[in-house]
């Protein structure tokens, strides 16, 4: 099926060896992926994607070595093939253990197990997938070691908990157990797995699952970690340092039948599939019977299984509602819809009853509802028969929640009604789920990442995208279009700067996030600023070396050399300014702001002047910048009091007066252009006898604007 493909590994890994992408254990897992109607492309692209990722893994032959990675996917988009396939390829490459890291639910657990072993279809003189949970009293050091020495692979799939975690260490006692070529993956890895108590007031102890995977990394001396998720925000917000922050990243693109932000939220199509809850209804819990939302929702739910029917179409077709966080909601709310359903399943029965003619009228609204989208119907009469079927073959409303797992029973019926909780935010997945009823939202701020993976609705349905539906609240609409508008960004910063060879830890740490109410991850695991310019920021010390005040005055000189016709000199009453005009902001960056030395607390630095720059390339922009060397015939004026460590106490710019309109004025003429003044500051108060470049930065009003939709990864208060 795929030819070995030979990567050339980058030079930090000290090897010309080929990848084989060829070898047992990847033709097994794309073998099974084949059974189970994955497109060839599909798979080709996911075992592309593997090699790609594998190459920044720590190889085999290598001495001991250990770095972390990230693989990167959309929601609802099949990231776990992706894992089992970099398993199989790490396997096929000289790898003898692999750990997964597969959920903080046993229902999770389970399911990462269950989809391993289904994978791999091998006989357990090849291969052994054990788990912590069944297969306690063998994953121990001495089971473990006499697999691998029989030349038998080990997968061993953990709950995340400390205590299980805890007990997949324990293996590793024996340095040949310690010295074998590992993987751990780290399903959901911007999960539990971080340190949830970096910020934390009453513990200077890190999180304890954190500290687990912590000391599990340090007991293996030649291993990758690799976390899988499709909101990375909490793990590219980590301070570089931190032994979880990736060393390497991977974007994984989904094929083109997968329906996910782009097609259910963003500004052409939200209207069509997100419908508004009017925000006058009454909740669910506040009636005896069942708001009208319900019943609309019910009733596509039906008519758009009786589409799909009609089109020849009998897979799996879901409903979800998803009303409340409290378990006692989930089961008001599965009486509530149960007794309709009950209601409608008797009346189909009796179709030629006038008790039937009510149903018939909400389905006709239905059907109108998907007629009015422009979706491409048959008369009603024609479609009929097919919702009755949907009606009558429906399963009872299913709870999934931690107490409940309802993913048993659902597999005895095509069309299945659930109301979930928390456990259908992570990781599982809904078959063919088609009508979504979501109105829970935590009050004040929701984080971007949490948020997001609440999306069940996406997948692979571009087949039937056309009668999927998102009943919801207008402020959750607004949220999945602002995290749209965020994910775009994210992804194509990503790639950009991947594309132009950068490591992933280089990577600006700049997102685009549009939102008041929207931050990107748990306060507690990574905490984020917003980029607020004001329009003009004032230098607030400066430089108290004169060796180093005259080598930045000399990178003002060199531009002006550079640009002699870009100079003007201007007079403003009784001050004669040198303008130095129209400069390309990059220029300016590179050649003045990146190579200037700043004062070490200072209000200005090189990262302001770059996360700027960043911004602009993510807007597409391209700035000009006039540089104006202020009172360049008399630089007297620049004295200044300050103190002993730099700070300037009386102000920078000059005001108002009756020969000058003050310095803050000069932008006014050209109120659109960036401006950088560039003041020549001597102490006044001191034996100093020198002057230094100091810096007043104007932004106009609609660039403010602009970047004040990006957040930035918050710096460590000093």
């Amino acid at each position: 099926m795929i030819k070995q493909i030979e990567i050339i590994p980058m030079e930090t890994h000290g090897s010309l060896e080929p990848i084989i992408s060829d070898g047992m254990f990847i033709q097994t897992v794309s073998n099974y992926m084949e059974k189970n109607d994955f497109p060839i492309s599909s798979i080709e692209s996911i075992i592309q994607n593997s090699v790609e990722i594998f190459s920044n893994c720590v190889k085999p032959y290598q001495d001991f070595n250990s770095n972390t990675g990230i693989i990167i996917g959309k929601v609802q988009s099949g990231k776990t093939s992706n894992f089992i396939s970099l398993m199989a390829l790490s396997f096929d490459n000289g790898y003898k253990i692999a750990i997964v890291l597969g959920g903080n639910k046993n229902i999770l657990l389970d399911q990462n197990k269950q989809r391993i072993k289904d994978s791999f279809e091998l006989d357990s003189d090849k291969l052994v997938v054990l788990d912590t949970n069944t297969n306690i009293d063998i994953i121990d050091e001495k089971n473990v070691e006499r697999f691998i020495k029989r030349g038998i692979k080990v997968v061993i799939v953990g709950l995340k908990h400390n205590k299980h975690i805890d007990k997949i260490a324990e293996v590793f006692t024996s340095l040949y157990l310690q010295q074998q070529p590992t993987l751990i993956i780290d399903d959901e890895g911007d999960q539990a797995t971080l340190n949830t108590k970096k910020y934390s007031k009453t513990s200077a102890f890190p999180s304890a699952i954190y500290n687990s995977v912590n000391k599990l990394k340090q007991t293996l001396k030649k291993h990758t970690f690799v976390s899988v998720t499709a909101t990375p925000q909490a793990n590219m917000l980590l301070d570089s340092f931190d032994v979880l922050s990736p060393d390497f990243g991977c974007l994984v693109e989904p094929s083109s039948e997968y329906c996910g932000l782009a097609e259910f939220h963003s500004s052409i199509n939200e209207d069509k599939y997100v419908k508004v809850i009017k925000e006058d209804e009454p909740s669910i819990f506040e009636v005896p019977g069942l708001p009208e939302s319900y019943y609309i929702s019910m009733a596509m739910f039906f008519v758009s299984n009786g589409i799909r029917k009609y089109r020849g179409d009998y897979g799996n077709h879901a409903l979800l509602f998803h009303p409340s966080v409290q378990m006692t909601g989930h089961e008001i709310v599965k009486e509530k819809v149960q007794s309709l359903l009950d209601q409608w399943q008797q009346r189909v029965e009796m179709s030629t009853d006038i008790a039937f003619e009510k149903l018939r009228k909400i389905l006709k609204q239905a059907y109108h509802l998907y007629k009015d989208d422009g979706v491409i119907l048959p008369t009603y009469e024609e479609l009929e028969p097919f919702v009755i079927d949907s009606i009558q073959g429906c399963s009872s409303v299913m709870v999934c929640n931690s107490n409940t797992d309802a993913s048993e029973n659902s597999k005895y019926y095509k069309t299945n009604i659930f109301v979930g909780g928390n456990m259908v935010e992570r990781g599982l997945t809904i078959k063919g789920l088609a009508i979504t009823y979501l109105i829970r939202r935590a009050k004040g701020k929701s984080n971007i990442d949490n948020t997001e993976q609440r999306a069940r609705w996406f997948g692979y349905k571009r087949k039937y995208l056309d009668i999927c539906r998102v009943f919801t609240t207008n402020q959750i609409k607004k949220d999945f279009h602002d995290i749209y508008e965020h994910d775009e960004s994210l992804w194509d910063t990503i790639q950009k700067n991947l594309n132009a060879g950068k490591s992933f830890k280089d990577i600006p740490r700049i997102f685009k996030n549009n939102s008041n109410l929207l931050r990107l991850t748990r306060p507690n695991v990574a905490r984020e600023e917003r980029m607020d310019y004001v329009q003009i920021r004032e230098q607030n010390s400066i430089i108290l070396d004169e060796k180093i005040a005259k080598y930045n005055r000399n990178l003002l000189e060199n531009i002006k050399k550079d640009k002699p016709e870009n100079i003007h000199l201007r007079s403003y009453g009784n001050h004669n300014h040198l303008f130095i005009e129209n400069l390309a902001y990059r220029y300016v960056l590179e050649n003045l702001l990146l190579k200037y030395k700043y004062p070490v607390k200072c209000n200005f630095d090189k990262e302001f002047f770059e996360n700027l720059q960043v911004v602009f390339e993510q807007l597409n922009l391209k700035p000009l910048i006039d540089i104006v060397i202020m009172r360049y015939d008399n630089m007297d004026i620049g004295l200044r009091s300050i103190s002993s460590n730099g700070t300037i106490e009386s102000g920078l710019m000059i005001g108002y007066s009756t020969n000058y309109q003050g310095d803050r004025k000069l932008p006014d003429k050209k109120p659109n252009s960036i401006q950088l003044q560039v003041h020549m500051i001597k102490p006044k108060n001191s034996t100093e006898n020198y002057f230094s470049p100091c810096f007043a930065f104007y932004l106009p009003p609609q660039l403010c604007d602009e970047i004040s939709q990006y957040v930035t990864r918050k710096k460590e208060d000093k």
